[in-house]
């Protein structure tokens, strides 16, 4: 018992930085919106692009719709941004008092793409004796040149919107390094990780433990129709956002989505009510497959929709879990307007 006046210490409180968020484990958000729209903004309004005797210029940037999130859970940092942009441009060729206008958008600036797969489509207004040449600037140097200034937007917004999210702790922890990656992670861990892995002749067998992970959801939907939705090319392109490498949907056939980043081989298909694939994560260990069950479940007022996947590396059992939920169930949900979740 402490004495009167005294402070037992195993009631005490510490004074910790994180005290309302401690070791950073819950879910906490920053809203980067107003920043991005005025960064985007500067970044474009005047932006050139020179190619030889061709100068193109963005005059105006007309539209930026969109929304951007800084987020930490568990102490790992996540952004998730997505805009749509579009404008006007001026194209000019040395020499000549001629002025060729156009349009430009760019529909998928996201944290789904790297800066260099942002799409950017242009249009040229009329014709003129140039204009086969700044057509030809406009999809080369100037959608490069676009991409590169994009690529300054998702720096900046990771350095400016870190600051400050994750909070420090009570005690220094050491900084885990994996195969030379920050310890930054965003949502493109899932879809599009790019790893620097030796080659498999000479970096030897990997030793990993696996272990089985589940996700469920259920549709309003009949089983034919989420079938239909998980295996028919044409939609599959929706829910995948347009990124098929290779679909091939019958036992046997193989499958690569998201920049080969997932791939694999169908070996199971019994229609409207299961569906065995052998699946791979680009950033699992070479050659290693999980396999995944996906089943399907008539309840009368909907489907019951499940995805077990065994042998998936330990380590790499949450990314998986977490990725499985976000862009096959989530999506295809969100797609197709499947969803019964309030």
């Amino acid at each position: 018992m402490a004495k009167w006046g005294e402070g037992d210490p195993r009631w005490i409180v510490e004074e910790r930085a994180d005290a309302t968020n401690v070791n950073n484990w819950h879910w906490s958000e920053k809203n980067a919106t107003p920043w991005s729209l005025n960064r985007l903004r500067e970044l474009l309004t005047g932006f050139s692009a020179e190619d030889g005797p061709i100068v193109i210029t963005i005059d105006e940037v007309k539209k930026i719709d969109g929304e951007a999130t800084a987020n930490n859970r568990k102490a790992k940092l996540i952004f998730l941004f997505e805009w749509v942009i579009e404008g006007t441009f001026i194209a000019r060729v040395s020499g000549s008092e001629d002025e060729y206008k156009g349009k430009f958008d760019i529909p998928n600036l996201s944290d789904e793409n790297e800066a260099s797969e942002v799409d950017l489509n242009t249009s040229l207004d009329g014709n003129g004796p140039m204009s086969h040449q700044i057509r030809q600037v406009l999809n080369k140097s100037f959608v490069s040149k676009i991409q590169d200034v994009l690529g300054i937007y998702i720096r900046e917004l990771k350095e400016e919107f870190s600051k400050g999210l994750i909070l420090p702790t009570d005690k220094v922890k050491p900084q885990v390094v994996t195969k030379g990656k920050t310890t930054t992670v965003d949502k493109r861990q899932f879809q599009n990780t790019v790893i620097a892995e030796k080659d498999a002749s000479t970096s030897g067998n990997e030793v990993f433990s696996t272990k089985e992970v589940t996700i469920s959801d259920t549709f309003k939907a009949t089983p034919d129709r989420v079938f239909e939705a998980i295996t028919e090319i044409q939609f599959v392109r929706g829910w995948t956002n347009g990124s098929i490498q290779e679909w091939n949907c019958k036992e046997g056939g193989s499958f690569a989505l998201f920049g080969n980043n997932v791939t694999g081989t169908f070996e199971k298909i019994e229609p409207n009510k299961e569906i065995v694939m052998k699946w791979r994560l680009k950033k699992y260990p070479n050659n290693h497959h999980a396999t995944i069950h996906i089943t399907l479940n008539d309840n009368g007022s909907g489907t019951d929709i499940k995805f077990i996947a065994k042998e998936v590396p330990t380590h790499l059992a949450e990314e998986t879990q977490n990725g499985l939920d976000r862009y096959y169930l989530a999506s295809i949900s969100r797609t197709f307007g499947f969803s019964q979740r309030i």
